[in-house]
């Protein structure tokens, strides 16, 4: 079956409305539609983000200060300090993978992972530039990590977990990796109405485009944008001392409004295909649309999206 969407009302209610008809798989703070006409979905998501990797490069300065508060938050509630031993998931381009390296050094180590190799080959590139060298990468699967039990101090992850199909296998290795009393620290979005990041930027396009109704807690965007739901699911895997704070962050474009259209349409790679499905006659309309919605959080500096994220952490008994 197919939903058709026809969202007439503004874009941050359209999008809120449809979310749950969208599927979203990535390797971190981005989101693709998935199709189950695809044999092989996995590669086909891995195929869209090879070819966004260049892009990541391109715009690394502007989203580097978009997403710091968030990189701060993952590092803050990992509690790090010189030698610990940190496996960080969905490590795209690097962060928060460089600055954990930094705060363990000399002495510790990071394993930057992602399942796509070639956006870890640019975070290796930033890892050289900034004269880090505490770090490793390795292109892994999180629902089957190649590491042997009890290796590391810390697991951590920026915008990852969302899109981890099956989160519980993925927790249960997460655990097996970790020491006793290690810890885990991740950042997730919070709900949909408090993050108009996402309805202004798609809300345009998706008036006109089919979406497929996804399977029951399938990876999306928000699927980890409710405290009780987050507070549960690592308490049943095991987890102790469990804590979800929500923070309401600022999520900066330094730049125009449109220099933020052009990179968040660049680095989001599926939205290509949103864009690509969106009648072409009423392509260039969407897009003022959009830029014209960004424009309301501009300062002329730079464009000033309110957001809200949910922090995670938890202790391995």
């Amino acid at each position: 079956m197919v939903i058709r969407t026809s969202c007439r009302a503004a874009p941050g209610a359209c999008f809120a409305k449809i979310v749950l008809s969208i599927s979203f798989l990535s390797d971190q703070t981005n989101f693709t539609m998935a199709t189950t006409s695809s044999p092989d979905p996995r590669e086909s998501i891995r195929q869209e983000w090879i070819a966004a990797a260049p892009f990541w490069r391109k715009w690394s300065p502007q989203l580097t200060h978009q997403s710091r508060r968030a990189t701060e938050l993952v590092v803050e509630g990992a509690a790090l300090a010189p030698g610990l031993h940190v496996l960080d998931l969905a490590s795209g381009t690097g962060e928060p993978a460089l600055s954990i390296s930094t705060a363990v050094a000399p002495s510790g180590r990071v394993v930057a992972t992602d399942l796509v190799q070639e956006m870890l080959h640019v975070a290796e590139e930033f890892a050289a530039a900034r004269g880090i060298r505490n770090i490793d990468f390795q292109a892994t699967d999180a629902e089957q990590l190649p590491f042997p039990s009890q290796s590391f101090d810390r697991v951590t992850s920026r915008f990852g977990i969302m899109y981890i199909p099956d989160i519980q296998k993925s927790l249960t290795e997460m655990r097996r990796v970790l020491r006793a009393h290690g810890r885990v620290s991740f950042v997730t979005w919070g709900p949909s109405e408090e993050n108009p990041l996402f309805g202004t930027m798609l809300g345009p396009f998706l008036r006109y485009v089919e979406v497929p109704p996804p399977p029951p807690d399938s990876p999306h965007v928000f699927r980890f944008s409710d405290q009780a739901k987050l507070e549960s699911l690592f308490s049943q895997a095991g987890f102790r001392e469990v804590r979800v704070v929500k923070h309401r962050i600022r999520w900066p474009w330094p730049g125009s409004p449109e220099e933020a259209w052009q990179g968040g349409s660049e680095v989001a790679a599926p939205f290509k295909k949103i864009i690509a499905a969106t009648p072409a006659e009423k392509r260039e309309e969407a897009i003022a649309e959009v830029i014209a919605g960004i424009r309301k959080f501009s300062d002329g500096r730079a464009v000033n999206f309110p957001a809200t994220v949910l922090s995670t952490t938890a202790v391995n008994p």
